[in-house]
């Protein structure tokens, strides 16, 4: 077996391995929306709900990390999911941001296997928060608005974003998965047709298909098992809009994530030492 197959199979990605950073990318795309929630659509969230979220996520990393590894870096990827906590979560009291931002760090570093961490922090602690506190959580896709200029720059900078980091096809097979279960919504189950595919007009859903199901920390490294995931998530999100459950995404990937990347995972190492 030579070196470069050897190096290419391995069960958590390194943000070493991009020539360019994709967390820059990304942490524009998140930032770009802020922005536009603030200045241009009215958001819920004011800046003191991004303030806090992206306060609590940076000084929780900071903490941890030099309580555990005894060092200092700028935890970036802590401020981008401090952004996306407050773009995804509406709460009257501020106090929640804080909470879900601090529970999305602290489950970053405690579930963890073969050296990385196993759920997108940005959706375990939404969905902890959305399932235990519903009369304090939730989330609100319609403030997004379904205007098509938010919704080409969602997709314009998501695909960019996805692109650098190597999850576009996670992106697409979900998509593509998405579309079709609507269809079956539609024929089978006699859902509106529009009513089922609108979520793919709105910079919500989309914001979940570029941002959060494409975490490399947290999704596979192989582009068959990316795609697959995908899939699985478009299939659960499906069954639980059959069933009227509301915040259908968040719980599918987490389900996903939960039956999935441990598995994963142990096959990679697997894999790997026979290979050497």
């Amino acid at each position: 077996m030579n070196n470069k197959d050897n190096k290419t199979l391995k069960p958590v990605i390194s943000w070493t391995d991009y020539k360019i950073d994709p967390r820059y990318f990304i942490l524009f795309f998140l930032f770009t929306f802020v922005c536009a929630g603030q200045f241009y659509l009215g958001f819920f969230q004011k800046w003191d709900a991004v303030i806090i979220s992206v306060a609590t996520t940076v000084i929780t990393e900071i903490i941890i990390v030099k309580f555990l590894y005894d060092k200092y870096a700028f935890p970036l990827s802590a401020f981008i999911t401090g952004l996306g906590i407050s773009l995804l979560l509406s709460s009257h009291i501020l106090s929640m941001y804080a909470l879900t931002a601090f529970l999305a760090i602290v489950l970053k570093f405690s579930i963890r296997f073969k050296g990385g961490h196993v759920f997108n922090p940005n959706n375990l602690s939404m969905v902890l928060v959305l399932f235990l506190l519903p009369s304090y959580a939730v989330s609100t896709p319609k403030q997004w608005t379904n205007g098509f200029l938010i919704m080409a720059l969602v997709l314009i900078l998501g695909i960019v974003a996805c692109y650098m980091a190597g999850r576009l096809d996670i992106v697409l097979s979900f998509l593509v998965g998405f579309i079709l279960m609507a269809l079956i919504r539609h024929f089978v189950f006699g859902a509106p047709l529009l009513a089922a595919l609108g979520p793919l007009m709105g910079a919500s859903l989309q914001l979940f298909s570029f941002f959060m199901i494409t975490d490399p920390k947290s999704t596979p490294t192989t582009r068959k098992a990316r795609i697959i995931f995908g899939l699985l998530v478009a299939l659960i999100d499906a069954i639980f809009r059959i069933n009227a459950i509301p915040n259908p995404q968040f719980y599918a990937l987490f389900i996903i994530s939960a039956l999935s990347i441990i598995p994963f995972r142990l096959w990679v190492t697997r894999e790997k030492n026979l290979l050497t």
